[in-house]
């Protein structure tokens, strides 16, 4: 029982960690700068633990028919990549994936080419990557037994927790940012002893967002943003958020101006 239980927790953290260089590797490679992806603070992402472990142990009788292997585990990790979409919308009112321009998808949550390729790199990893894997996790175990286990569990948990208090603190300055945008964009509209053509180039140009900036009346009503905040805004280009009535490429915007000196 033990070393089930050290097994599927150091797998956890294994392909969390991986699933996490992918995501970050591709999307630096993607965006021409370095993106640190990931809902938690450490460098793993739980999505692919889980997808993974679940694969390894919930469909491990069909794993030799390396056909049913396949379509059993893409209905798994596509169930599970629903799921995770849907409740983070339900619970915390956002969306961190949009997979809309991509054919044949669900709701914007899931897709089938993206399903399609979580089957084949589940695979690979079944028949290719977990042997290799497994050796090095049985070294370890018999160095640390549940040691090694228990204190990445701890750690998880504090980032777990960290990570929920800033998504919230998240949600409520957002919310201020956009007040505070949508309240500029009405003066500047409003202003009647300025030309309209002015007006509407103010808007276009975003030069309303250094007037916030600069202006002590309009900064004082905005947040400061922590590293981890700051962090969701920037790594989840495609995040959405029902509650926040100004688009999310404003509140970075204005984000990043708050930065400068």
């Amino acid at each position: 029982m033990e070393q089930v239980f050290t097994n599927v927790v150091l797998l956890f953290f294994c392909y969390s960690f991986i699933g996490w260089l992918w995501e970050t590797v591709y999307c630096s490679i993607k965006a021409r700068h370095f993106v640190y992806r990931g809902f938690l603070l450490g460098p793993i992402t739980p999505i692919y633990g889980f997808g993974v472990v679940g694969v390894l142990y919930l469909i491990e009788p069909y794993q030799q028919n390396i056909v049913l292997l396949f379509f059993l585990a893409l209905i798994l990790v596509t169930v599970l990549e629903y799921l995770t979409s849907f409740l983070l919308e339900k619970i915390f009112h956002l969306t961190l994936w949009d997979y809309k321009d991509v054919p044949l998808n669900i709701n914007g949550r899931i897709a089938v080419p993206v399903s399609l390729f979580w089957g084949a790199a589940c695979v690979f990893i079944v028949r290719v990557l977990n042997p290799y894997l497994m050796y090095l996790i049985t070294g370890w175990q018999q160095r640390f037994g549940l040691f090694l286990p228990m204190i990445l569990l701890m750690v998880i948990s504090f980032d777990l927790g960290f990570t929920l208090a800033n998504l919230a603190s998240l949600r409520q300055a957002m919310n201020k940012m956009s007040t505070t945008i949508q309240d500029k964009k009405e003066q500047v509209q409003a202003d009647l002893g300025e030309l309209k053509v002015a007006a509407e180039e103010r808007l276009q140009t975003h030069q309303w967002l250094t007037e916030i900036k600069e202006q002590p009346e309009w900064r004082k009503q905005l947040p400061k943003l922590n590293f981890q905040e700051r962090r969701f805004l920037t790594s989840f280009p495609n995040m959405k958020s029902k509650e926040i009535k100004s688009p999310l490429t404003e509140i970075r915007q204005l984000a990043k101006e708050l930065r400068k000196k």
